[in-house]
């Protein structure tokens, strides 16, 4: 649930960004905070890549036109719009909230440290000899060879999702695995209870 403050929240779901629109302010602070998500997502996004807003309120329709304007003037385009609520194939899929979360559009190298207090999604492959540290979860859409640290600071609900999982060592809230003899394809590693649950999953 977002803030009374945070009128504007991107998520991430099925491969998109989605930005939920809330209720009780004026199109001008809509398009102002929607301005500023976009920047701050500037490192994720490429020039002409799309994303989806969810407007709550049918009083709010008319922004639309205006969002599709600002997309073009950041060189990007609103690829569609969801009117009060999300259909329900898209409530069913993983839904990850993109505050305090770095996105990474590269490949992380040997020898390279990412480190975030919040969340953490890369977008390609975890190079052996890399390491990744996070204070919350991590979603790695590609190959993860090296090690991988979440749940540093936020043990709830934490978890590590990647495409494919060949690291010899994940540390999640504290509990270390060593050399798991981790599924083939998609995998998710959840913490929950003191436990670790390890398991296949679709991306």
């Amino acid at each position: 649930m977002a803030s009374e403050k945070e009128i504007v929240y991107p998520k991430f779901i099925d491969g998109d960004i989605i930005f939920f629109l809330e209720q009780g302010v004026t199109q001008k602070q809509l398009l102002e905070e929607l301005s500023e998500n976009l920047d701050k997502l500037s490192n994720f996004f490429s020039e002409g890549d799309g994303f989806y807003v969810l407007v709550k309120t049918p009083e709010m329709y008319s922004i639309v036109s205006k969002i599709g304007k600002l997309a073009k003037e950041k060189h990007l385009q609103l690829s569609g719009v969801y009117f009060e609520d999300l259909p329900e194939m898209k409530k069913k899929k993983r839904e990850f909230r993109l505050s305090g979360t770095n996105i990474y559009k590269k490949h992380v190298r040997s020898g390279q440290i990412l480190d975030n207090p919040g969340d953490i999604i890369i977008f390609g492959n975890v190079n052996q000899g890399a390491e990744i540290r996070a204070g919350g979860s991590v979603i790695v859409f590609g190959k993860i060879k090296g090690t991988v640290r979440v749940g540093m600071t936020q043990h709830k609900n934490t978890f590590i999702v990647a495409s494919e999982m060949e690291s010899p060592l994940v540390e999640i809230c504290g509990i270390v695995l060593n050399n798991y003899a981790w599924p083939s394809g998609p995998v998710s590693i959840h913490y929950d209870n003191d436990q670790i649950n390890v398991e296949p999953i679709e991306l």
